[in-house]
């Protein structure tokens, strides 16, 4: 794969902090004021179509906060557009 390819991801908000943070999973670990951070986010649409990639590539949908939409958020979107 082409670095070129993940370029975008050095513009993400995310990469300026911890990243890992916006994979937790557990109820209630602060997943809005991580959508905040998304919405002023560079690069929120071409996250987002990342983990649909990911997706669609036989890993199912990734745990966390992508493109400022948790997983049950961009389930719902995913099922509605099909």
């Amino acid at each position: 794969m082409s670095a070129d390819r993940y370029a975008w991801m050095d513009r993400a908000v995310c990469a300026e902090i911890d990243a890992d943070l916006f994979t937790e999973t557990a109820p209630g670990n602060g997943s809005r004021a991580l959508k905040r951070i998304c919405d002023g986010c560079p690069v929120r649409v071409e996250c987002a179509a990342h983990e649909l990639a990911l997706r669609d590539s036989d890993w199912g949908p990734l745990a966390g906060i992508w493109g400022g939409l948790s997983q049950r958020q961009r389930i719902a979107g995913h099922q509605q557009a099909a």
